[in-house]
């Protein structure tokens, strides 16, 4: 089950575009995860604007969250960002017969990418540690103070980190969602950037979605917040 909080988004004017039709890589109707799905979803509401010209795909792994996002149109270009060369590679082999010029491989870290100020852009970290999800994003924000850039998040780890950045950096909360997958939790943000003004809600400390009531959150917060045994084995 997914638990939502929404925020009211500022209406931007955009211009609109046509993409020509996308030759089927995979079946539209495929399942992603629940959690991927859930970012698809955002990115699907997001773009019925359209808001985002350009959308990053960075730390993309497998791709198949990306791959939807083109099967469906959903965007100008997608592009495809993870620093491993094997990743994008395999990418590059799976795309090659479809190529109509709407996507972009990129083998670099995501934070040395670099962002058309003409555009609106939407980058997705999705499966990246929270500490690891800063850095990129500090990076991103240096380089690129006026570019308008929002943001959807799902760390795998350090959730906490995350949060503290973004709310000392002053950025706003576009969406939350809880989405549970294979006995774990994950707290999934859609922030707006900090290039423009925004009269949204800022980033929290804390995600304040969780149910108590719920009891597949009740259990997986009693599971991450049970303090850890000490692994070293006393001497005999």
């Amino acid at each position: 089950m997914r638990w939502f909080k929404i925020t009211d988004r500022i209406t931007f004017s955009h211009e609109i575009y046509i993409n020509e039709p996308f030759i089927h890589i995979m079946n539209p109707d495929s399942t992603l995860s629940p959690r991927l799905n859930a970012i698809y979803e955002l990115i699907k509401q997001s773009q019925k604007i359209p808001s985002y010209s350009y959308i990053w795909d960075c730390c993309c792994d497998h791709g198949y969250l990306g791959m939807k996002v083109l099967v469906n149109n959903l965007c100008k270009r997608l592009f495809f960002v993870d620093r491993l060369p094997h990743i994008i590679d395999r990418l590059a082999d799976r795309l090659a017969p479809y190529d109509i010029g709407n996507h972009e491989l990129i083998t670099a870290d995501a934070g040395d990418l670099s962002f058309d100020i003409n555009h609106r852009h939407l980058v997705v970290l999705a499966g990246v540690g929270g500490e690891c999800s800063v850095e990129i994003v500090k990076n991103i924000e240096r380089s690129h103070p006026d570019v308008a850039i929002d943001y959807i998040f799902c760390p795998s780890t350090s959730q906490n980190a995350l949060r503290e950045y973004l709310a000392s950096q002053s950025f706003s909360v576009i969406e939350e969602i809880i989405e549970c997958e294979k006995k774990r939790c994950y707290e999934i943000l859609y922030v707006q950037g900090k290039a423009e003004a925004s009269d949204l809600v800022p980033v929290s400390l804390q995600c304040n979605i969780w149910d108590e009531n719920n009891a597949e959150h009740r259990d997986y917060l009693e599971k991450i917040n049970k303090p850890r045994l000490s692994k070293k084995r006393s001497k005999k």
